[in-house]
């Protein structure tokens, strides 16, 4: 099993599932995961992969971010992407399909230069209101305010 790379809140899930008044079946079955691994997550075993956590968020009616361990104003972009339960993959093609994204061609590998601090890529965001207009797309697609997303 892929091991995340981010702490979900293993107290928090078993709070939040109960005071829904579900059970650990109900969440698994609506997550398509056995019951057991649910008990794993709420046990602070195992954090759902990144690729789970939007699953698992709805299930419980919650939002990811509001998931996971990480305190507010410390986030990097990756935490940023993990707290939306966005792969890499994912969020490209979000951004894509943003107006601000149209034409850019982004993949998974520029998300990733990004968080990683390395130079990106691309004739189309070497004009500063173009970046500027992706900055904007990227904080929509991660669900937080741009300002946030500067921290970062």
């Amino acid at each position: 099993m892929p091991q995340a790379a981010w702490k979900s809140d293993a107290t928090k899930l078993a709070k939040v599932r109960k005071e829904r008044g579900l059970s650990p079946e109900d969440v698994a079955d609506q997550m398509g995961v056995s019951a057991r691994m649910i008990h794993y997550y709420e046990a602070g075993v195992h954090s759902p992969a990144v690729s789970r956590l939007g699953d698992l968020a709805l299930a419980l009616g919650y939002a990811p971010d509001d998931l996971t361990a990480d305190p507010r104003g410390e986030a990097s972009l990756v935490d940023l992407r993990y707290s939306a339960g966005l792969t890499a993959a994912s969020a490209a093609a979000r951004l894509r399909g943003d107006q601000a994204g149209y034409g850019q061609l982004i993949d998974q590998r520029k998300i990733r230069d990004l968080e990683e601090g390395r130079k990106v890529a691309g004739k189309m965001l070497q004009s500063p209101e173009a970046s500027g207009l992706l900055t904007g797309a990227l904080a929509r697609t991660y669900g937080v305010p741009p300002r946030v997303l500067m921290d970062a």
